[in-house]
Formats: structure tokens, sequence, C-alpha cells
């Protein structure tokens, strides 16, 4: 009876390490299996998005966004900034950034958005080091840069609090994360591609694959209906960043299509010193 009771100790001892461990692959392998139909999803998406992006409106006043934002954050750095933008999909950030004279490295999975991305740097006649690579996580990249930034890319991660501490690594000490999302699948939302056609910003009719894609990933990506400061706030502080910054003030809500969004943010936070 003692013996079997032993033996019982040591068998219990031992499972839940093993059952950890076997549960954390398949968590695992679940994100990454959520990561690559996001990025089949984004590579058929391209073009649709290239035209999309054409449409931002005022393109300008995203520029003046991100050179106050980082004039906010940075106020005693005149020198050019090394920045990475994670996720830049055609490269609409990595280009702001480049035009305002900072030093840019881009990361992108999706083959077709490099593609594209590539022929938007050299039309726009910049130098942005494009990579091929996923936001999380990063290819080897080194350290030492001053901002990490994207836009409307948290929303699309299967664990966006893990991806921001990686983020924080390649940062420098006091240097910063600039944050661009929304609140994008909400059901006001859902209901307004039902009743406009399923038609994108620029009238392309693309948004039942929209809808139908994330809608199977759903229960892999924890902030599927999008992200507003409130959220931000929360996966900055629990990422280990410092003082989070709200800039929404910076953003025109006309920034977007008009009725495609319940809430958008501008957050910024500190890497620790």
């Amino acid at each position: 009876m003692l013996l079997r009771r032993a033996r019982k100790r040591d068998h219990g001892g031992a499972s839940p390490p093993q059952r950890h461990t076997v549960r954390k692959e398949r968590m695992s392998l679940s994100s990454q299996m959520v990561r690559e139909k996001v990025r089949r999803y984004w590579d058929w998406r391209a073009e649709s998005f290239r035209a999309d992006i054409a449409a931002t409106p005022d393109r300008d006043a995203w520029l003046a966004v991100y050179a106050n934002a980082t004039e906010r954050l940075f106020p005693e750095t005149p020198e050019p900034l090394r920045v990475l933008d994670v996720g830049t999909g055609t490269g609409f950030v990595a280009i702001a950034f480049a035009e305002l004279g900072h030093e840019v490295v881009a990361v992108e999975p999706a083959p077709a958005m490099r593609e594209i991305a590539a022929k938007e740097f050299a039309d726009a006649g910049v130098r942005v080091d494009l990579r091929d690579g996923y936001a999380f996580p990063l290819p080897d990249l080194g350290a030492g840069f001053d901002l990490v930034t994207c836009r409307n890319v948290l929303w699309t991660l299967t664990d966006p609090v893990a991806a921001l501490r990686e983020w924080r690594g390649v940062l420098r000490p006091g240097g910063a994360v600039l944050l661009s999302d929304g609140m994008w699948n909400t059901w006001r939302q859902e209901a307004r591609l039902l009743r406009t056609g399923w038609r994108s910003r620029a009238d392309a009719p693309v948004g039942w694959r929209f809808l139908a894609a994330y809608l199977r990933l759903r229960r892999g990506l924890p902030y599927y209906r999008g992200i507003d400061y409130t959220r931000a706030d929360r996966l900055l502080r629990e990422a280990g960043y410092q003082s989070p910054l709200r800039l929404d003030h910076l953003m025109d809500r006309g920034f977007y299509e008009p009725e495609t969004i319940d809430a958008h943010c501008l957050a910024a936070a500190w890497a620790p010193r």
C-alpha cells in the first residue's frame, strides 16, 4: 500500500509539468497556424489594400501626425531616429518616417505586400531597409532602435503583449513605441459592411472576404474586434513600458474613411532606461 502511494505521488509530481509542456506546444502550434493564415489573407489582399491606401484622405496630415508624435517622444533628439516599422504592409508608415528624414527598417511577412512596398519606396524616392519577417516574432534585426511603430497591426496578432515585449527588446534604453489602431470589427462595423455591399475604401468588393477570413480566426486573435486607447494603455503597461501617452488628439477622425470605425487611437510609451 505504501509503495503504491509512493508511486502515485511520484507520477503525480511528474505529470503537471509534462501536461503544461504539451499544452504550451499546442498553443504555440495554434498561434503559428493563425499567424500563417493572417499572412496568406494579406498576401491575397495586397493589391486592393494598395488601392485603399491610395484613397487615404489627406496623406500630408499623417506626416504631420508622425512629426508631432516624434517631437513629443524625443524633444531633445534632433538627429534622425532609427525607426522600425513592423507589419509595414505597402509601406505607408515607413515612407512617412523616411520622408521626415529618419533611418527606417520595415518588416513585412506577405510577399505580395513586400513587392508593392518596394515599388512604393522607389516611387517615393526614399531609402527603406525592407525585411522579410513577422511583427512577432521579429527577424534578427539587432538592437538600438529609437522607435518601433506599427499601424493597424496589433489587433491581428495572437499575443500582442508578447509582441510588445519583443519590440521593447530591440529598442535602446529610453526608446519608444508608437501605436496606431482602431475598433475595426465591432457589430456596427459589420452591419455597415452589409449595408454598403461589402466594399472597401477604394470601392472594391472585398469586404465579405475580409469578414469571412477573420471570423474563422477570431478565437485565435484576442483583439479581433480592435484596439482603442484603453486597451492600448493596458497592453503597453503589461508589456513593461513606462508612462503611456495618449496622442489621439493629433489625429482627425477623417483620417479614416467615414463610418468605418467606432474608435481610433494613437498611443505611445517609453522603454525603461
